[in-house]
This record gives C-alpha cells, structure tokens and sequence, in this order.
C-alpha cells in the first residue's frame, strides 16, 4: 500500500481530495449522495440499525470495550495491523505510532487500549513470534467472531441496495476475505476517510459511551408498535447509568436531534428522533454502505470470489 502522506492522515475539509480512485468512486460525496437516493436505502437503513443495537445487546463486554469511536476505530486498526501484508503484528510500537499518524488517539491511551483488550479476550499474544521485548498480539477468534456478526448484519442489510452485500456476507465465512476486509477498511482511514465527516451532528454523541446507539434504538423504535423507549429502559438495556443516558439525550435534544414524545397516561415520557435525528442518521448510513460496498469489492480482488458484473451500490438506482 502506498503510504499516505500526513496531509492525507487527518480528516480533509474536501472529503475525497487525495483519495486513491477505489475509495474515491465509492465512497466519495457524489457515491454517498447516490447510496441515499437509491429507492431501498430506507429499508437498508432500519435493518442495519436494528443490527447494531441487536449487536450490542448480544457482546455486552464487546461494547463496554468499544463503547466510543475512538475505541470502535483503535479495533479495527489492530485488525488492520495484523493483516498488513509484512507482517510484524499488533505491537505497541506499531499501534502507538498508526494511532499518532492518524490522530486517533494519544500514546498513552492506545497502550491503554491494548491492555484493555487484551484484558477482555479480544487480544492474545501471537504465536512464535516476536521476541522478549515486544512479543506481538494477534486478534483471537472471540474478537473475529464479534466483527463478523457486525460485518454480517451490515451486509445483509445492504441487500436491498444491490451490490455485493449478499456475496460479501457469505464470504465472512472465511478469515482470508475478514483479513482482506480489515486491511481495507484500513486503507480507506489511512488514506484519511471518516464516516461521521458525512453526518457531522452525530460527532458529539459518537464520542459518548454507547451515544450512537441510542440514537440508532430511537431510530429502530419509530418502527415498532409499542411507546417511546424512556431513559430508564435506554440506560437498562445498554448497561449505561441513567445520569449518563439523560445527558446523552439532553444533549440531543438541544442539537435538534431528539425530541421528547407523549407515552402511556402515568408513564415517564418516551424519546424519538427528530426529522433533523433521521437526517443526520440517513447521512451516517450513506457513508457507511458506500464504504462498506467499495472496501468489500478492494477485499474481494486478492480472493477472486466477487461476480465481476455486480453493480457498485453508488450505481444500482
């Protein structure tokens, strides 16, 4: 892979400048525009919502590890790490420096990080390599396994788009095609991609403990014939305190994201999403599948798996 220079290491104000023509056509302003004017986004909008808060309920220690964009990114930089063709694996030096290039975060907290996950089963030291200084880790299969089920609910949400959603979640069947994955994924945030610079409103609450989600299950709720979820039933399902799922929804509300909705006579009142919390949520979910979709299409060229006629999503409309 070509290495990016540091210009090309932090998020541009012109989002596809420098970008490799792969990453550019698929997941460039013009690609997520066409993604959410594709007449299934909707569908493929409340499907993949709906995984990832079921995901969150099925790995609670997962996300209580990976409970913030910081932490979700730092994860899939270590896999990104371990597939990197010279190898070398997950070593602190190795992470510490990817995490200053690309200021995701301090040397401080990504050693913090390592030990965390190490800690929680979702790192192991690799075998016979490394030496006595700096013994490398490698991703277990408790972790691969958790990325899969995430990957796997995107994807097959992403049917209803055409593309490769379908064929790329039958090939998470094999770690060659996750490796191919993790390594582009990687690429696209070296090369300086980030998905909430599509949905900016949504920055403040992606870097609060479980403040997407929430978001995403009042998405998922407008769906459902039952009352508004309340900040008790928010905070006891995504094991967050109430003080905290108050303020991530306080907060919300004074973007314009959130507003509060009537429930049952005597009850506590419910919360939903705003037309300003569909918009920006729409927004999200536009990045995230053109991504999803080009990455998928760069993992599938080593493993020659792809029908070469499947239709980029960008251009299924």
């Amino acid at each position: 892979m070509p290495q990016p220079t540091g210009a090309m290491l932090a998020p541009s104000t012109d989002a596809a400048e420098g970008w490799p023509d792969w990453l550019a056509d698929g997941a460039g302003p013009g690609a997520c525009a066409a993604v959410k004017a594709h007449p299934g986004f909707a569908a493929a909008m409340r499907a993949s919502a709906r995984g990832t808060v079921e995901s969150y309920d099925n790995h609670p220690l997962l996300n209580r590890v990976l409970s913030d964009r910081g932490r979700l990114m730092f994860s899939f930089l270590a896999l990104y790490l371990d597939a990197l063709p010279e190898g070398g694996g997950i070593t602190a030096a190795r992470m510490t420096a990817l995490c200053q290039e690309t200021r995701l975060c301090s040397h401080g907290r990504a050693k913090a990080l390592l030990a965390l996950m190490r800690w929680s089963g979702y790192l192991a030291p690799a075998e016979g390599t490394g030496d006595r200084r700096e013994r490398p880790l490698a991703p277990t299969e408790r972790m691969w396994g958790s990325f899969r089920e995430r990957w796997r609910g995107h994807f097959m949400a992403m049917r209803s788009l055409g593309g490769v959603g379908g064929d790329a979640a039958a090939a998470l069947d094999g770690l060659g095609f996750c490796r191919a994955l993790a390594l582009a994924f990687g690429e696209a945030f070296r090369h300086g991609f980030r998905m909430l610079e599509h949905a900016p409103a949504l920055i403040p609450f992606a870097d609060r403990d479980g403040g997407v989600v929430i978001l995403f299950a009042l998405l998922v709720a407008a769906d459902q014939d039952r009352p508004p979820p309340t900040v008790a039933e928010l905070a006891r399902r995504f094991h967050l305190s109430r003080t905290h799922v108050l303020q991530v929804i306080r907060d919300a509300m004074e973007a314009g994201l959130v507003a509060r909705e009537a429930g049952p006579p005597g009850e506590h009142p419910g919360y939903g999403l705003s037309p300003a919390g569909r918009a920006a949520a729409a927004d999200f979910f536009a990045a995230s599948f053109a991504l999803l979709d080009c990455t998928a299409r760069r993992a599938f060229a080593p493993c020659g798996q792809a029908p070469e006629d499947a239709p980029t999503v960008a251009r299924k409309i």
